[in-house]
């Protein structure tokens, strides 16, 4: 009862939070977009106006130099392809026209209407430009003989003030993020685990175990408890050690009590809840590229045998490669070095790599040093992950997947959007900077908070790794789950998300922090519903049925885009494939450990294949590209997918059959 009690209170804490702290950002974000607003009249639009005249008079100069040379005025040859180039070269002029003193025009060039993602009605509204035109006199000598007209380009301005806001919104959304995970490791350390201390105590004490301590913290009178008990296991503690040995197990007995011999055990609580911070941080610091990593590797140099859609690809393709080759042995690295010392042995080569990447200038060095920063990702998620499964009670909950989950992906959301938005205004290699910058502070808060008895190594495991065997390797329905489900799910992520979105924006004149917006949708519905989906997994519901609605959502939103195109169209793919997928991930963990009985060997399969179908997967998709074209990759994407979801239906329905 007690328990329940709790988690619903932590529950609607976390709520209350993030409802506060969504409210203040979103106040604070409407402040400083009204005063930039207000201040866009004052400081920017006079700019804007004195460089359209600059640019008006080297027009006029340009004529006025033929007038000098004796040519007539009307009959200025070229006019009209040096107007166009002008307007190509400046945009925010929006037409020229040249006429003459009688109103005819000589010359004139208007800029194409672009298509545009946003309605521009709104901002129309907040910027009237005071002055959107003017003329400039042209004289032939002292004679006036006609006039330069400048018209400013209004869209300019607004998609110009668009990006801003846009840019504005999601630094606001990440720093929410953030916000929410700090304020949930300040909960931590000085709530609640200085409360499940004291009660852990407090049970023990109560059923006549005075064997352990705890170290005292907390707020307010939780200290001040903990001291109390210590001192009631610290002085029986001395007063048996006094005693002889005979004398003090009798009265021990006689007493139906434990007490400690010599220094009493400090007890080292692990929560799930531990690897938060620096897990989400590390998230953030590896994922920072995730928007515009085939951009970046396709501009710099390459071999001549390498197609640029092949260039793009490869440090995907490495990545994938890196974390298959070590995914074999997570866990007895887990094992043999403790999952807090694995994740702070992998901080610093994950730096160092992070730093080469964005002073690499060929797309051999990006994906040398991304297949680098992979192996040290992985090891430091690997080891997060059994961190967690080891401080939960309930190894085999979803709850405990979709809390990993949620915290790895909302770095992921937030290192994707902050990386576009750093590299659209600043460059690829201060987006890097910043990443390894992040992963140093994600490495001093994990040697912090990663402190319970869950992070020590384990000379065996606990689990039931030695009871996993090849019969149950190769049972048809973990097959099944993993070849109809995990893979094609892995490949959709690597192909589509990492790879074809990125591309398919790009091409559409979209940039990085345009196309980093798109990209964060799919791991903002994993962060915003991935709690939700965790516990309907562990409701009646349960896990197989979410997987199989995660699997239909993911294999619509795919083949949408075969019926329609666009900016929108990639949109509502990459939405409704992060819906799906956060419906999949903890149902299919859940699903996996109640099949092989624990974390272990069961898990590295997962991991291992799932990966190596994402690295044949993105590779096929990056020749298709090049020869057959976006829609060819969609299309075997697409068949993936449905095919998948059939056979596993098939022999799960088969499986059943056999045993009724």
């Amino acid at each position: 009862m007690n328990g329940g009690v709790r988690i619903h209170d932590n529950v609607s804490l976390r709520a209350r939070l993030i409802v506060i702290l969504v409210a203040i950002i979103i106040v604070s974000v409407m402040a400083i977009s009204a005063a930039s607003v207000a201040a866009f009249d004052r400081g920017v639009e006079p700019e804007l106006a004195n460089r359209s005249r600059l640019i008006g008079s080297i027009i006029r100069l340009e004529i006025q130099h033929a007038l000098e040379l004796g040519i007539p005025f009307d009959a200025i040859v070229g006019l009209d392809r040096y107007l166009s180039e002008t307007l190509v070269k400046f945009g925010e002029v929006h037409r020229i026209d040249v006429k003459s003193v009688t109103g005819r025009t000589i010359a004139s060039s208007q800029r194409a209407p672009t298509p545009t993602i946003f309605k521009q009605k709104t901002l129309t509204r907040l910027i009237d430009l005071r002055e959107d035109s003017f003329v400039l006199p042209v004289l032939d000598g002292n004679e006036l003989v006609g006039g330069i007209s400048i018209e400013l380009n209004p869209l300019f301005v607004q998609s110009r003030l668009r990006d801003v806001f846009l840019d504005v919104l999601v630094i606001a959304l990440v720093a929410a993020l953030v916000a929410l995970e700090l304020v949930m490791m300040l909960i931590m350390i000085t709530v609640g685990k200085p409360f499940d201390g004291v009660f852990l105590l407090l049970n023990e004490q109560r059923q006549g175990h005075f064997i352990h301590t705890i170290k005292p913290g907390g707020l307010g009178s939780l200290a001040r408890v903990a001291v109390r008990l210590n001192d009631h296991v610290e002085d029986l503690a001395e007063r048996f050690s006094m005693l002889p040995d005979a004398v003090s197990t009798s009265a021990q007995a006689s007493i139906n009590a434990m007490i400690a011999k010599g220094q009493p055990l400090r007890l080292r609580l692990s929560e799930v809840s531990d690897i938060r911070i620096a897990l989400f941080l590390f998230s953030v610091a590896t994922e920072i590229a995730v928007s515009f990593l085939p951009l970046y590797a396709r501009e710099v140099a390459r071999p001549s045998w390498l197609t640029p859609e092949l260039a793009a690809a490869a440090p995907l393709i490495m990545y994938l490669a890196a974390v298959t080759i070590i995914t074999p042995f997570s866990s007895a690295l887990v094992r043999y070095f403790g999952a807090r010392r694995l994740f702070m042995y992998s901080i610093p080569p994950a730096v160092l790599a992070l730093a080469a990447i964005g002073f690499s200038r060929s797309v051999l060095g990006i994906t040398l040093w991304r297949g680098i920063m992979a192996v040290f990702y992985a090891t430091a998620t690997i080891a997060c992950q059994e961190y967690a499964i080891r401080a939960a009670k309930d190894r085999e909950s979803a709850h405990t997947f979709g809390t990993f989950i949620a915290v790895v992906y909302g770095g992921v959301f937030c290192g994707s959007a902050l990386g576009g938005v750093i590299a659209g205004r600043f460059g690829y290699e201060t987006a890097f900077m910043t990443g390894a910058l992040v992963a140093v502070l994600s490495g001093v808060l994990g040697v912090l908070v990663m402190s319970g008895r869950a992070g020590d190594p384990e000379g065996t495991t606990k689990t039931s790794k030695k009871f996993f065997t090849a019969q149950q390797l190769f049972n048809g329905r973990f097959l099944a789950l993993l070849f109809g489900i995990a893979v094609p799910m892995n490949a959709s992520v690597a192909i589509f998300i990492w790879y074809l979105t990125p591309m398919i924006l790009s091409a559409s004149g979209a940039g990085p922090a345009e196309i980093a917006r798109v990209v964060m949708l799919y791991y903002l519905a994993i962060v915003l519903f991935g709690p939700m989906a965790a516990n309907i997994s562990d409701s009646r519901v349960g896990p197989k049925t979410l997987m199989l609605c995660g699997a239909l959502a993911s294999c619509a939103a795919l083949i949408s885009l075969l019926l329609w195109s666009g900016f929108w169209a990639v949109t509502v793919a990459v939405v409704g494939l992060g819906l799906g997928h956060t419906m999949i991930r903890p149902s299919l963990y859940t699903l996996v450990l109640r099949m092989t009985g624990g974390p272990g060997v069961g898990l590295d399969t997962l991991r291992l294949i799932e990966r190596i179908g994402a690295i044949l997967g993105l590779a096929a998709s990056a020749l298709l590209l090049g020869n057959r074209g976006i829609e060819s990759s969609l299309s075997m994407l697409s068949a993936v997918l449905v095919t998948g979801l059939i056979l596993y239906v098939t022999i799960d329905l088969a499986k059943r059959y056999r045993s009724l």
